[in-house]
């Protein structure tokens, strides 16, 4: 979340997050990190009209700013 919350606004590709988060920098299954961003949608208690994290499909995640368009 915190990785997210540094880079608001602007993508953040699936292999960045593991390799900056938890400082992997080999070929690594990035689908552990969809399970992870779940997991912090559901701990957020997000519904998904009021969810901040968003999906890029086949890149990564975002978090927006209120007033920015994807």
């Amino acid at each position: 979340m915190q990785f997210l919350l540094q880079n608001k606004g602007k993508v953040c590709e699936r292999k960045e997050i593991i390799r900056e988060v938890w400082d992997i920098h080999f070929d690594y299954d990035t689908s552990v990190i969809d399970v992870y961003i779940n997991s912090l949608r559901k701990k957020l208690d997000l519904s998904a009209q009021e969810n901040s994290i968003q999906t890029i499909r086949g890149v990564g995640y975002i978090i927006k700013d209120s007033q920015q368009e994807i």
